[in-house]
């Protein structure tokens, strides 16, 4: 069911921005979920998923080595949790206790090496401008997710968000098969025949 009107938000998204609509992202979004009926939670998707449309094109174009992702701290389940953390964020030990375990692993396997746990946009902006990757990917509320829109534009990096299922500054609850769907999306190159 859920998955089914993500589905339905993103198609109502891409219809949208191919429509040359030229309303900003919220009024836009706003209208997408009233014409489907949605919630205030999945009008903030709508929102996420028409600006993640915008840059989808450019995103899928970079190399997954030339990508960032940035985690939010806040999945951290802090009761089993085996981390370190540094001047760079938290580095997850697979303790296999909270999503960010599973969410760094599908990155890994997809063949990202750029992986932050870190507590907010202040860190976010840090280690983009020290690390200077060519895209980002973040995983966060909805609040975040449009700061993080505008910074990624400040600092001309190409971004995708994906928001938080469950969202509240602890326990948080990374919606993973999405994050895994934002992380693989590359154009394959052409091959001769």
């Amino acid at each position: 069911m859920v998955e089914s009107i993500y589905q339905r938000i993103k198609l109502a998204v891409a219809k949208t921005v191919d429509s040359g609509a030229h309303l900003n992202a919220a009024s836009a979004a706003e209208g997408i979920g009233k014409s489907l009926g949605l919630s205030d939670a999945l009008i903030q998707f709508a929102h996420v998923e028409l600006r993640n449309a915008v840059y989808e094109p450019e995103f899928r174009k970079i190399p997954f080595k030339d990508r960032a992702l940035f985690l939010p701290h806040c999945s951290r389940n802090t009761r089993v949790c085996k981390a370190i953390s540094d001047e760079e964020g938290i580095h997850c030990k697979h303790c296999g206790g909270c999503d960010l375990d599973k969410a760094v692993s599908i990155a890994e396997k997809i063949g990202y090496t750029q992986i932050y746990i870190v507590p907010g946009g202040s860190m976010v902006k840090k280690m983009l401008e020290k690390y200077k990757p060519k895209a980002a990917i973040g995983v966060c509320c909805f609040h975040e997710a449009i700061l993080a829109f505008e910074l990624t534009k400040q600092v001309n990096i190409i971004p995708q968000t994906v928001l938080l299922l469950k969202d509240g500054c602890k326990d948080t609850q990374i919606n993973l098969p999405l994050l895994e769907e934002k992380l693989s999306l590359i154009d394959k190159p052409n091959k001769k025949k």
